[in-house]
């Protein structure tokens, strides 16, 4: 690199320091890729750009960048600990964990590390891996608010609750508004039959967070301490399908933890006897990673999907299934599409709506006469509409019947089956099929 090419380079890329102390991230964006332009090996340009992209959520060119930093610079455990951040978040969690392992090898005594790398295994379910590195972490730094909450939560679900109790009120010590701690404790309190602990712990939640983007709502319907909500939360449902997208079609075949929607819609689409033959217009609403896809295409002259997890999404549009796939909230794109449907399907999606009349009534605008909308649900043999233990709602009979004349559709049929297995044991559910009058 020639003597001007450095000052040209240099220039930009104090430019672009200036304009991300501004929060001007678009102007910074240009001005680092100008200074690339002179030298495409400038570590910190790569670095900072990569993890400006990294904070506007652009994955694909977040790793671009700290791919190329890590190449200049491959011992540096800050790049390897960023580059292992953006492999979790976009779902690729064997290459996070092989960075955050270099990271250690580089600098043993990182905590932020240590926790990036529990909560991972935490997501996986490696339980006992998990608590091992949010110990380690503590080891290092004892006023890891965060820490505390993450290793409370494996506790938690190691059936230690006691334990889990103290690891809560720690990061409450150090921060007293932590709202997840107050979420966790809840949970402890009513797993231990401590009814009033729990529900002003999930009252103080709420307090902290009116808009509730986790559970505390559901957790208060069931301990009968509150409405239940019209449907799971938006932003709880969006975290864990991010965390389960990428391995979700593997994960819901798991001896012992089967799903079973799409099989039950299949085997219910050839109990209709609809024609094989690629003649229906057809929207798979909830469509996640595109598992319905691979026997709806046999159906359809077009096929569309919808789903609120871009992370699911993504894996749909690998398996080249469907004409169209939405980003969106299936019953705001079913209220604002314009296309007719002779099939709709929902595998597995009903059960995050406590209220099903929107979700028929949006179904019943779209379907052209004589069409068919297929679905699976929890099945609830005493009350109309109930919170299940997993925080998903379970339906009866008679509501469906109800909230599918509110909607003028006719419930064609509603058959028992196993909706999933849940550590072996069978889960009660519906398949069941609504029809819009000829």
């Amino acid at each position: 690199m020639s003597g001007d090419d450095y000052e040209q380079c240099q220039k930009y890329f104090k430019k672009a320091l200036s304009k991300q102390k501004e929060k001007d991230f678009a102007a910074a964006e240009s001005f680092y890729k100008r200074a690339l332009r002179y030298d495409p090996l400038h570590l910190d340009a790569n670095y900072l750009l990569g993890t400006l992209y990294a904070e506007r959520g652009e994955l694909a060119q977040a790793l671009k960048y700290l791919r190329q930093a890590a190449d200049i610079n491959p011992r540096s455990h800050m790049i390897q600990n960023n580059l292992g951040n953006i492999y979790q978040m976009s779902g690729q969690f064997d290459k996070a964990i092989a960075c955050y392992q270099r990271a250690l090898g580089f600098e043993p005594n990182m905590p932020e590390v240590q926790n990036n790398l529990g909560n991972i295994y935490k997501n996986q379910d490696l339980l006992a891996e998990a608590e091992a590195c949010y110990r380690r972490a503590l080891l290092l730094r004892p006023d890891f608010v965060e820490v505390y909450c993450n290793l409370g939560s494996v506790l938690r679900r190691l059936k230690k609750f006691q334990e889990a109790i103290e690891n809560y009120r720690k990061a409450l010590d150090l921060s007293p508004a932590f709202k997840a701690a107050f979420e966790g404790l809840g949970i402890c309190y009513a797993e231990l039959g401590e009814r009033d602990q729990a529900i002003a712990c999930f009252n103080r939640y709420l307090e902290l967070d009116p808009g509730d983007n986790s559970e505390a709502k559901l957790r208060l319907a069931q301990l009968n301490a509150g409405e239940i909500p019209k449907r799971y939360p938006t932003a709880a449902m969006l975290t864990t399908y991010e965390k389960k997208a990428q391995n979700w079609d593997t994960d819901i075949q798991r001896p012992g933890m089967e799903f079973l929607g799409p099989q039950h819609v299949r085997e219910m689409l050839e109990e209709l006897k609809l024609p094989q033959a690629r003649k229906l217009d057809v929207l798979d609403i909830g469509c996640g990673t595109g598992i319905c896809g691979e026997y709806l295409r046999d159906y359809a002259k077009h096929l569309e999907g919808v789903d609120l997890s871009p992370q699911m999404l993504a894996q749909a549009k690998k398996k080249g299934y469907y004409n169209k796939l939405e980003c969106a909230d299936a019953v705001g794109y079913m209220q604002g599409c314009k296309r007719k449907f002779d099939l709709i399907v929902a595998s597995g999606v009903l059960i995050l709506f406590s209220d099903l009349t929107p979700v028929f009534q949006a179904v019943a605008r779209l379907l052209k006469p004589g069409g068919v909308f297929v679905f699976t649900l929890y099945r609830s043999e005493s009350e109309a509409v109930m919170v299940r233990h997993n925080l998903h709602f379970a339906h009866s009979a008679a509501y469906v019947q109800e909230a599918a004349q509110a909607a003028d559709l006719q419930l064609a049929l509603l058959e028992q089956e196993v909706h999933e297995y849940d550590q072996g044991e069978p889960q009660a559910g519906w398949v069941g099929v609504l029809r819009k009058a000829d």
